[in-house]
């Protein structure tokens, strides 16, 4: 009875960790590598948790300049989860620049990022007059406290289109 019942469960677990596959690049059959970009420790922790469980390889980069020059000397990641104020209160946005427009600073490669911020105010809205504001919007802009469904829905279909 003992073993019989260890054995159903054993194998409904296998069958689960069967089912529950590494997000993976189609083109390269490697694990999808998320780049999180934040000085709050314990956000980042939180975080990484949450993406790890989900098979994403995550790196982290506690400042923009940190960011940009880890992008510079790794592989560039698929993703980039993006916090706002760092260094300075701008340094989100400049990150966010220098990737979408720097050429140089992504090797050239385009890399969705997902800005997560505890301002409320969406970029395109924040910055509406200004003549340039598609420089500093991200693809995509969720704020904090995340919404962990709608967190991970948002990465999984920017990197679906993205590969």
């Amino acid at each position: 009875m003992w073993l019989s019942g260890d054995l159903e469960r054993t194998d409904r677990r296998m069958v689960v960790m069967q089912e529950h596959r590494s997000p993976m690049r189609e083109d390269t059959r490697r694990r999808l590598r998320i780049l999180l970009v934040d000085d709050d420790d314990d956000f980042c922790a939180s975080a990484t948790a949450l993406l790890e469980s989900e098979g994403y390889d995550v790196s982290r980069a506690k400042s923009g300049k940190e960011a940009l020059a880890k992008i510079k000397r790794e592989a560039p990641p698929d993703l980039i989860v993006l916090d706002i104020m760092m260094e300075n209160i701008w340094a989100g946005y400049e990150v966010n620049q220098a990737i979408k427009f720097g050429g140089s600073a992504s090797g050239g490669a385009r890399i969705p990022i997902v800005m997560v911020s505890s301002v409320s105010i969406d970029p395109s809205e924040r910055f509406r007059g200004a003549s340039e504001v598609g420089m500093v919007t991200p693809d995509e802009y969720l704020t904090k406290p995340l919404d962990i469904p709608r967190f991970l829905g948002t990465l999984k279909s920017l990197l679906r289109q993205s590969s």
